[in-house]
């Protein structure tokens, strides 16, 4: 912050400025020697094996002329006064400020910076125009508009009253979003305590954005990147890794086939804090020009359930044997291809042909080669089912049974210790009742390249803690900032709640339907969907306390409404502001022999306004620890509350008994019967007897249901008062007060 202090000072421009200040500064200090590494390294030196450019640095705030011609006309002027502020980081040139069109555009075109003499000035030019370019292609990527630049650097004076203007635009354009730019105020009115962000906090949020720019979408976005040599590298590491795995021979396209493309996938790997780990580039085949029966046939490969997740964290806690973590490396390429089935693929970009090999094969041009594939290449359809089925034999031949409850659970029993392996894809997650068994287990998948990643730290997109005294937290702290900054929400406002208790989406003012195609800003179908499947991850993994909201915002998906698209927007803010909470899972202080096992079930009865029907509310734990919650709409319209309370039981008891099923397959001891509880006088008193009265016989067989497994012993429905149930809050709005007590008793700290 220093550095960008007095750069902003020297410069002479305005405060407001000071975020793209800070991103230069970010810019040079990752590019200059650094005395905490190795040999005095850059930190790009590090990151990329590679010795970074410095030629392009110049004076923050030098005047300088870039070309700009938008109307493209004759006699017009070619070149327009700027500031410059900064270097494109996803497209080549550098960031200049146009005081006249109060924008900000990349460009190369940049000449005449005034802190530079005549021989740097053309150096300058000499680095940025390396590839021919037509000064006329004005509307190419590199020379790009920033978006929100006529509102992210307006005056001072205009800068105080943005609010008042961004609430007038959203009235007259209720379907229109915020830019994803950040906007910067220096105004320094003071704001209310409630639902305000403070300018430090907003300085910090714009100092995290400095480390999660985007990644790029395509080959050629790489290679215009200013990671440029990292990117080639990692797509250098990623074809390296499939030739060594023999994943195709190269081969004269033979006639009449049709080959599919490929493309690369762009991702910077980040740690459990949002560090930079390392950029990967993965080559995957366009598995949409498959044709069925050519080139596919099933498809099918099992996806872990997340409940099934939680139950292996909260076993590790009682055993207190932490979790670990590992992958293997280019695992769908390990797998064979289906013998009968031919494939090929274009040669991808970036990779060269020896000139020797083209002779070899006879032909001279790299369209007359095709890849023919030996593995299953990331992208086909089935290559998730082949690798699926080679970790599973591979898994059973030393020794691992297959779940049957979820197929995606591995377990063995070796000299009284229980070792269970979860799969996801190409993770893995470990525990045992014994820690000898859990590290003993690494070294049995060496066919497999498995890579141990230690004890878990990141596992889908969580966040992961653990110490013997308190347990497993969970958090998503890292996704739900990147999920504010893809939608433009980072620097909204947070609220104290994610859906009020008199929302109403029905009224005549929420009910316009977004549109399916839009310009830049528009909100449209794709944009909700994007935004909402977000927040239905989050809420799936770490934060129940969203799940009723983000259920509200979800039923109309494929047709969404602006009352939707709001809602949606609120539960972001409402994350913005809770993003630090944790899932705790600290098990009893007693530390029985048996697990523990209880479900907890509610309703809302006839919830919705329009058609009336119920909603389902359910949390399952074991040893006190979360494993398991759901907020769904009841299918039928009950005509009472009992009604209500007692369909969202028989459902909870359904969830409960998949449970027990997992633990009986797993040979673990737990507590029966197992306990369902429900805040429902009249609901239990339907299983008097297992038969329902004159006014409850549409729900006959779901009392039977229930009513046949608590005769059985093995569930146990009994009362629990509706001010300690924490199921309340998966099924309705609740007030601020109630819903930080309902966040405690479930275990969000």
């Amino acid at each position: 912050m220093n550095m960008a202090r007095c750069m902003i000072f020297a410069s002479g421009l305005p405060l407001n400025f000071w975020g793209d200040a800070v991103e230069y500064a970010a810019y040079i200090l990752n590019r200059a020697p650094t005395n905490s590494n190795a040999e005095r390294m850059s930190p790009m030196k590090v990151l990329t094996d590679q010795t970074p450019s410095l030629g392009e640095i110049v004076v923050f705030g030098s005047p300088c002329t870039v070309y700009r011609d938008p109307k493209k006309k004759n006699f017009a002027p070619r070149g327009q006064k700027g500031i410059i502020v900064g270097i494109g980081e996803e497209t080549k040139g550098y960031r200049v400020y146009l005081p006249k069109d109060k924008v900000v555009v990349v460009s190369q075109h940049v000449q005449n910076i005034e802190t530079l003499n005549k021989t740097q000035n053309k150096q300058v030019q000499e680095l940025y125009l390396q590839n021919p370019t037509s000064l006329e292609d004005n509307d190419s990527a590199r020379d790009q508009v920033q978006e929100g630049g006529n509102t992210r650097y307006q005056d001072l004076e205009e800068a105080t009253s943005r609010k008042d203007q961004t609430q007038n635009m959203e009235k007259r354009t209720p379907w229109t979003r915020k830019k994803k730019v950040v906007t910067r105020s220096a105004s320094k009115n003071k704001r209310s305590s409630q639902g305000q962000r403070t300018e430090s906090s907003a300085m910090d949020t714009d100092v995290v954005n400095v480390v999660t720019t985007s990644d790029p979408r395509n080959f050629g976005e790489a290679m215009r990147s200013s990671h440029k040599e990292g990117w080639m590298k990692a797509i250098s590491e990623e074809l390296q890794a499939l030739e060594n795995n023999e994943v195709w021979s190269i081969v004269k396209a033979p006639k009449d086939i049709r080959a599919l493309h490929s493309k690369w996938v762009f991702k910077t790997k980040r740690d459990a804090e949002g560090g930079i780990e390392r950029l990967k580039a993965r080559l995957v085949a366009c598995g949409n020009e498959q044709v069925f029966g050519v080139n596919y046939g099933v498809t099918f490969a099992a996806v872990i359930d997340m409940s099934s997740v939680k139950m292996i964290f909260a076993l590790a806690r009682k055993w207190k044997v932490p979790a670990k973590h590992g992958d293997v490396p280019n695992a769908y390429v390990k797998a064979d291809k289906e013998d009968n089935l031919d494939i090929y693929i274009h040669v991808p970009q970036g990779m060269q042909i020896a000139e020797d090999l083209k002779k070899k094969i006879g032909v001279s041009q790299n369209n007359e080669i095709v890849l023919e594939l030996k593995k299953a290449l990331y992208g086909l359809k089935q290559a998730g089912r082949l690798w699926s089925k080679l970790l599973h034999q591979k898994l059973v031949d030393i020794g691992f049974k297959q779940s049957l409850t979820d197929m995606c659970v591995y377990f063995r029993w070796t000299h009284g210790h229980l070792l269970i392996v979860v799969v996801y894809v190409d993770d893995l997650l470990v525990t045992g009742s014994d820690q000898g068994s859990v590290n003993s287990f690494i070294d049995e998948l060496n066919s497999l390249s498995f890579k141990d990643l230690g004890c878990a730290r990141k596992f889908l997109g969580m966040r992961i803690q653990y110490n013997d005294e308190n347990g497993y937290t969970f958090d998503q702290e890292v996704g739900i900032m990147d999920m504010l900054k893809e939608h433009g929400l980072e620097m909204g406002h947070s609220v104290r709640v994610p859906i009020t208790q008199d929302w109403n989406d029905n009224e005549e003012s929420v009910a316009v339907p977004l549109p399916v195609f839009g310009g830049d800003g528009v909100v449209t179908v794709k944009v909700f969907q994007s935004l909402v499947g977000s927040l239905l991850w989050i809420s799936r993994c770490t934060r129940p306390d969203i799940a009723f909201a983000v259920h509200k915002a979800s039923r109309r998906t494929h047709k969404p409404t602006m009352g939707d698209y709001k809602l949606a927007k609120k539960i972001a803010r409402y994350l913005s502001g809770t993003k630090t909470l944790r899932l705790s899972m600290i098990g009893r202080e007693d530390e029985p022999e048996l697990l523990q096992v209880v479900g907890y079930s509610d309703a809302d009865f006839a919830a919705d306004k329009g058609d009336r029907k119920s909603v389902t509310g359910g949390l399952i734990t074991i040893d006190g620890m979360p494993v398991s919650w759901m907020c769904k709409k009841q299918g039928g319209v009950s005509l009472s509350t009992m009604e209500a309370e007692f369909t969202a039981a028989s459902i909870m008891a359904r969830e409960l008994l998949g449970i027990r099923e997992l633990l009986q397959e797993l040979d673990l001891r737990f507590e029966e019967p197992i306990t369902l509880r429900v805040d429902n006088q009249a609901a239990l008193k339907q299983l008097d007897g297992e038969r329902a009265s004159a006014k409850a016989k549409q729900i006959d067989v779901r009392i039977k249901f229930v009513g046949d497994f608590a005769k059985r012993g093995i569930i146990k429905p009994e009362y629990r008062e509706t001010s300690s149930m924490p199921a309340d809050i998966l099924t309705k709005a609740l007030a601020a007060p109630r819903l930080v007590e309902m966040r405690q008793v479930i275990g969000l700290k």
